[in-house]
This record gives C-alpha cells, sequence and structure tokens, in this order.
C-alpha cells in the first residue's frame, strides 16, 4: 500500500498543523479501510456459509459412455463430405484473392475455406500407428486444417541451441505432418510461440531463460532476438520432411504462418518500457518523424519536457499509450509502423533467404488500434483469435479456483467476436486460428454454432477451434473435461458439427450487402490527436450484414460497398463516391443513426441493439436477446437454441423444436446433397449441458470453479420434441447414436401432415448412457 498524500497542504499554516490534518485524514482513512474490509469479511463468511453445488450422478444428470473414435459410415463420419480432397496440396499453394478468399494457385476462381483445430505440446509427438489413426479421425471429424500449437518446447527439447532440432522428436513431428497431409488436411503454424530462449542465446550477459512474452517483443529491436527468430525459422522450414521428401518452405500444405503468436506490443507495454532497444527505436523514429527537435515541441507544445531530445535517445516513452497526449499518440502510431516494418523484413526472410511462399500474418490478439490496419496491408491475410468464458484465476495462474461469467451468450446479443470483425480488411482473406466457448461454462454447444454462423454470414475464409488436445493421453483415453480440449468434451465436439456445415459447407449463405470502415493511406500516416482502439461500438452490425476495413492509396481508389463509413482523418467523406460514403464519424456515431442509414440503403434484416435483438439481412439467422433464443434457418441446417418452456421455429428448413426440461441447442443438419425437407439422412443434435463427475463450484450460478472432478462426463437431463417437415416422413426411421455414431437404439417417431415428430430425451436409456445425438434416415 503506497503512503496517502494530501494535496491541500502547501496552503496549511504551520507544519504542524499539516501533520494534524494529516492525522485526522490518515484515521479517516483508517476507519474507512476497516469498513471496506469488514465488508468484505462479511461477504466472504456469507459466500462460506453457502455449500458448494457438487454435481453428481442421478435423475438431473445422466452419464455418458465417451467415446472418442468415428465409426466409419455412420451419420458422424463427415470424410464423405467433401471438405477433404488428398492429398493436400495438390491443387498447388493456397494463395490470397484480392476479394479476400483463399483459392488453390491451380483453380484461382474458387474460392476455399478451412475449418479446423488446434494441436498443443506433446500432441504433436506419436508413435505412428497414432499418428495414422488421430489424422483418420479428424478427417471423419470433418476438418480440412489444423493449426500446429505450442509445438516448439519439445522439438528443441534438450538442445543447445534451442535454434536446434531434436531428431527423435522431429521424427514424430514430420510423420504426423505426413499423414495430416496424405489425408488433405492444411496446416498453419507460427515461427513462435512459446520456445524457450536463453538470454545468453541472444548476446545478454544475463542467467536464466527470457520469459515467452519477453522474447516477443525482443525480436523487433534486438538483433540477437530477431536473429534467433530467424535461425529457428530456417531449422524448420529449411528441413526436409522424409516423408513428403519436400522441405517445409516447399510444403505447399503448410499453407500459413504466423511470424509471432499473440505478439501485438501493445499486449506488454509495461514490459517492452523497460528495454533500452525500444525506447531507442522510439527515439530514431521521432527523428524521423520530426526532422528538428522543434519540430517536435512545436508538434507535443508542454508535452516535451526541456531535457528530452531524440539525438541523444532521452525522449521516453508514455507511461500510458492510451491517455489523450500526443506522445501518447505518437507511441501508437511508431508500434504500428514497427509492426509493418518487423513484418516486412521477416517476409523477405522468408521469401527472399529461405524461397517460402506461405501466406504470412501476425498480430492476432488482444491490443487494437486504428493504425494498426496499415501494418496489416503488409501481411498476406489477417488472423485474430477470441474467448468467450475464458477462466480468470483467482489465486495463481492456471491453477483453481478459476472463474467465468457463464452466462447465456443470447441473452447478451452474442457478442462473442463480433468486435474481430473490424480486424479483417476487406481486400485480404480473414481468419480465426484460435477461438473457445471454454469450460466448464454451460453455453459451450451455442457458443460454437455462433462462431461457425458468423464467419458464414461474414465472408470469412478459415476457423480453428482451440484446441483439439494438448497431450497424447487426452486423443487416446478418454479424460475429464477442461478448460479448451475438444478431445475430452463430447458436448463441445458435437457443437462442431454444426459449424462444419454453416460455415465449410456453406449452408448458411454471406450476406450480400458490406458496410466498409475506410481508411487511406494519408489517414493513417497523420492520424488525428488521439488513436482510437480499432473496433467501433457498432459491431452489433455484423449479426446483419458484412462490415470490415479497408484501406486504400487514396479515395478515387476504393471499391465498391453497400456503405462507406470514412476515417476521414485526412481524407474527408466528400472525397469519396457520393452514393455510398456517409459522413457519419465511424467512432462517434450513435446506434440510431446507423440503422437509419442501412433503412435508406436498402439494407434488410432486423436490429434493436438496445434490445440485443438482431436478424440477418439473408433472414437464415436471428439473435433474440429478450426471448434468449436462436435461430439457424437454411435449407441443410435448422435449429438454434432456447431455454426449457421455449420454442424454435426455422420455417425454411422446415424444423419446429420444444425445448423442455433444460436449455438447450438443438438443430438438424442434412447429410446427403438435398435440402432437410427432401433428405434421405438427417443428423439430429440436443445439447443441454455437459460436466464431470464430482466437479464442485461455489455457488449456485456456477461461476467459481473450485474441483474439476473425474469421468464418467453427465450430461444434463432434458427433453425436446423435434418436428421435421419431410416430403415422405413415413419412409424415415430416428435412432439414438452413441458418441462415435453407432445405432444405439430406435427411437419412436410419429407422422403427421407431412411431418415426422419424435422426442429428443438425454435420459430416455440411463443404462445404456446419456443421449445427445440422432439420426433419421429412410432406407
Amino acid at each position: 500500500m503506497k503512503p496517502q498524500s494530501d494535496p491541500t497542504c502547501p496552503f496549511l499554516p504551520s507544519l504542524r498543523q499539516f501533520w494534524m490534518a494529516s492525522a485526522a485524514l490518515s484515521g479517516v482513512c483508517i476507519s474507512l479501510s476497516l469498513a471496506v474490509r469488514a465488508a468484505e469479511t462479511a461477504r466472504e463468511a456469507a459466500n462460506a456459509a453457502v455449500p458448494p453445488v457438487v454435481i453428481s450422478a442421478g435423475p438431473e444428470w445422466i452419464p455418458l459412455k465417451t467415446e472418442l473414435e468415428i465409426e466409419p459410415g455412420s451419420a458422424l463420419d463427415f470424410s464423405g463430405m467433401g471438405f477433404v480432397d488428398a492429398p493436400a496440396g495438390k491443387h498447388g499453394r493456397v494463395i490470397a484473392r484480392a476479394d479476400g478468399q483463399f483459392a488453390f494457385a491451380n483453380s484461382p476462381n474458387t474460392p476455399r475455406r478451412f475449418y479446423g483445430v488446434n494441436l498443443c505440446f506433446g500432441a504433436h509427438y506419436l508413435p505412428h500407428a497414432e499418428a495414422d489413426r488421430l489424422a483418420e479421425r479428424l478427417v471423419r471429424l470433418g476438418y480440412n486444417a489444423l493449426r500446429i500449437h505450442h509445438y516448439e518446447r519439445d522439438l528443441v527439447q534438450g538442445q543447445s541451441p534451442t535454434t536446434t532440432l531434436n531428431a527423435q522428436k522431429l521424427e514424430q513431428f514430420d510423420y504426423l505432418m505426413a499423414a495430416l497431409i496424405q489425408r488433405g488436411i492444411y496446416l498453419t503454424t507460427d515461427l513462435y510461440v512459446s520456445r524457450s530462449v536463453p538470454w545468453r542465446e541472444v548476446g545478454v550477459d544475463r542467467d536464466g531463460q527470457i520469459p515467452m512474452d519477453t522474447f516477443k517483443i525482443l525480436v523487433p529491436v534486438h538483433a540477437g532476438a530477431f536473429e534467433n527468430w530467424k535461425q529457428f525459422a530456417r531449422a524448420l522450414l529449411d528441413h526436409t520432411n522424409p516423408y513428403t521428401k519436400r522441405r517445409y518452405a516447399d510444403e505447399p500444405a503448410l499453407a500459413w504462418l504466423s511470424m509471432i503468436n499473440e505478439g501485438n506490443f501493445g499486449n506488454f507495454y509495461r514490459d517492452l518500457r523497460t528495454f533500452p532497444e525500444w525506447t531507442r527505436a522510439w527515439n530514431q523514429w521521432l527523428a524521423r518523424r520530426y526532422p528538428t527537435r522543434g519540430a517536435l515541441a512545436e508538434a507535443w507544445g508542454n508535452d516535451l519536457k526541456e531535457t528530452e531530445k531524440p539525438s541523444d535517445n532521452s525522449v521516453a516513452l508514455p507511461e500510458n499509450m492510451r491517455d489523450s497526449s500526443l506522445r501518447a499518440r505518437d507511441c501508437v502510431a511508431f508500434l504500428s509502423e514497427t509492426e509493418r516494418d518487423m513484418v516486412q523484413r521477416m517476409k523477405s526472410f522468408l521469401r527472399d533467404e529461405l524461397g517460402c511462399r506461405a501466406l504470412v500474418s501476425n498480430a492476432n490478439s488482444w491490443t487494437y488500434f486504428v493504425t494498426d490496419q496499415s501494418a496489416r496491408t503488409v501481411y498476406d491475410y489477417v488472423d485474430d483469435h477470441f474467448y468467450v468464458d475464458h477462466p480468470q484465476f483467482l489465486q495463481s495462474p492456471w491453477r483453481l479456483p478459476s472463474k467465468c461469467p457463464n452466462t447465456s451468450p443470447i441473452g447478451e446479443g452474442a457478442a462473442g467476436g463480433r468486435s474481430k470483425t473490424f480486424t479483417r480488411l476487406f481486400n485480404k482473406p480473414f481468419t480465426i486460428t484460435e477461438y473457445n466457448y471454454s469450460g466448464p461454462g454451460r453455453f459451450r454447444g451455442v457458443g460454437g454454432i455462433l462462431t461457425g454462423a458468423m464467419g458464414a454470414l461474414q465472408g470469412w475464409s478459415g476457423i480453428w477451434r482451440f484446441a483439439y488436445s494438448h497431450s497424447r493421453e487426452a486423443m487416446f483415453t478418454p479424460l475429464r473435461m477442461g478448460y479448451f480440449d475438444l478431445a475430452s468434451d463430447p458436448l463441445s465436439q458435437a457443437a462442431e458439427r454444426a459449424s462444419l456445415c454453416l460455415f465449410l459447407r456453406g449452408d448458411l449463405q454471406p450476406a450480400p450487402h458490406s458496410v466498409a470502415l475506410m481508411m487511406t493511406d494519408a489517414d493513417l500516416a497523420s492520424p488525428a490527436s488521439r488513436i482510437p482502439n480499432l473496433h467501433p461500438r457498432w459491431h452489433w452490425m455484423a449479426w446483419i450484414t458484412r462490415v470490415g476495413t479497408q484501406v486504400v492509396p487514396s479515395a478515387g481508389k476504393a471499391p465498391a460497398h453497400t456503405a462507406i463509413l470514412p476515417l476521414g482523418w485526412q481524407t474527408p467523406a466528400s472525397a469519396y463516391p457520393a452514393k455510398s460514403a456517409s459522413s457519419l464519424n465511424p467512432y462517434a456515431a450513435e446506434d440510431t443513426q446507423l440503422l437509419a442509414a442501412l433503412k435508406k440503403l436498402d439494407v434488410g434484416g432486423a436490429a434493436e441493439p438496445a434490445r440485443k435483438f438482431f436478424r440477418s439481412e439473408t433472414g437464415e439467422i436471428t439473435i433474440d436477446g429478450p426471448r434468449n433464443v436462436l435461430v439457424l434457418d437454411t435449407p441443410r441446417t435448422a435449429g438454434g437454441y432456447a431455454p426449457a418452456g421455449q420454442n424454435i421455429e426455422a420455417d425454411k428448413g422446415g424444423v419446429r423444436v420444444q425445448v423442455e426440461g433444460s436449455d438447450a441447442t438443438v438443430w438438424v443438419n442434412a447429410l446427403d446433397e438435398h435440402p432437410i425437407r427432401q433428405s434421405r439422412r438427417l443428423l439430429v443434435t440436443h445439447l443441454t449441458d455437459l460436466q464431470n463427475t464430482g466437479i464442485r463450484y461455489a455457488e449456485e450460478a456456477r461461476q467459481i470453479l473450485q474441483a474439476w472432478g473425474r469421468l464418467p462426463h453427465l450430461v444434463r437431463a432434458g427433453k425436446a420434441t423435434v418436428s421435421i417437415r419431410l416430403e415422405m416422413p413415413a419412409r424415415h426411421k430416428v435412432w439414438a447414436l452413441t458418441p462415435s455414431g453407432q445405432r444405439l437404439a430406435e427411437v419412436p417417431a410419429q407422422f403427421v401432415d407431412r411431418t415426422l415428430v419424435f422426442t429428443a430425451d438425454v435420459a430416455a436409456d440411463p443404462a445404456s448412457g446419456a443421449r445427445m445425438i440422432y439420426e433419421v434416415a429412410a432406407p
């Protein structure tokens, strides 16, 4: 606790009076502190009086017989959906089109999408038989892409320097990569994630290892760190995989490279300010921007101290890069330009020295400013990450207890990931290589679907769920649910099938219109007095139409969009085509103004931001916050989420669901080429909640997790009456499926007015295990 000072002390008539007043003030502060502490103690006592919530098997929670493999040919085997075309790379490299889509070099007129998962740490290093088994499973689960993440720790295990690869681990890594490529799975990775680098390895005479995040911010300004980054990249990309006979630099299936994972400089600004290399780079930047100290003084006014001179590296970085000073404004611009310069140097190294043509991206998390879009113009594609219900650790990192909000995303207007739509540049492909609605949150089922739906509506190019597994063990032995891994969370894995159909198969159509936050090079070169966060408040519009940003050389080069909201720092709205340009300030516009503009431009859908109600202009997704109801309504995937006692009405798809007993996410997928109404084989999924046996929470709201519990997984009991309009419903039968897709039991169905009706019931037969998935098929 820092000592408190009395700002009125200069006006006290004597030192004695000052000390008397200070003592009185101290007494007040102590009394206040004691009162606050007493209130905290009372609250803690009240919480302690509430018994913890422990979930156990019984009428409300039904044990699930967990299975990891997918039965070939079953309704859960998505390998026949056409998502993969093996081997990966057969159509040439993945390229980035000017319309913001991926394509293959040999078929550039056909846009391509990718959906995958992350592997982390030991999950990359497997015996050959297990590598083949995993690759087959991932294809059956429906994935056509995989992110290699947190892989370097094991890959350089025991090596010095840490840019040398461990031969045994490399052999296992090579075999897994070849197995994935052979089956049509495309790959992405980061050239730095968490490799532990000694200080002396980068030329710093200091014991110990460089902290992970510190290494990230050293790379752009420290020659030794940048060279170390290059050496590891060379070791990996220049290596020839003996199973594919190709260098990784030449491997067309290694389609995307992020330079540094989650390395946005602003993420670690407090640490950044302590390094003289950053202070030196900052002063050099100022010297280039302002030819003389007098020019800097004229620009900053009293904010520049008399002792500060760029020529002797004495101009300090601001304490807070978000404050309203011109020093902070210039600091943000400096960080953006440093990012741009770093990525250009990295691309030059990859292209010119290594001959690697993989697509390049960077800066994919946490801290975003408008000027960062200038740096992203030199990327080949733009990437970002987001989480909902990510754990907050209450005592120590990655140790229980942890906390998450555990509230319905639908009731909150489905805000997860919405802001990321503005990280996107319309003329570059956009990906999310990490996202999750994390465990043990209750709403993991609906959360996964929302991301696939948003990606489809926005016309994104790739999505990767974080993660499939952090270990070898979890991929081959059932384990309790944790924060992130799908391999040990059957509910989250089941939710993936909706996203795969909505996004990868394209069941949910992209919005036909677009609203662009437009910036010119001149705007970004001469920013306003304060540089705002990139994402404006009106990201709710992402559920209505396509939104994003675009940087153009001049207003005359602006491409066609339904609406353009100019940044306007240097290029006014009047310079843009009059028909689409708006005079609204994108960072000050009110929702009512934006809604009026959409209406004037004939953008359909419906939006009531204050009530958190949104319907896309395609009519295929509705977020009804007041009712806490989601409706997905496409011809081939239809359903949604609703609390117990509510209905889901998807007229286009011909699906109606009455939710009973427990809140649930319920949807129907056509598994053949026909719409639901004409399909001969359908998949019906009914997700309530899934927890571990004995999992313990501090309170009824289940926000504070105290213990993870154990197997078996337990599924919350609940029912849903599912009605499906079919042209010939009497020919169809319904089966409950195991998690592997095997038919467990036939489920009674009724046929009324060309409608098949059956009850999905988690607890229909507890002895055979909880039921979440059903197949509806005609002979």
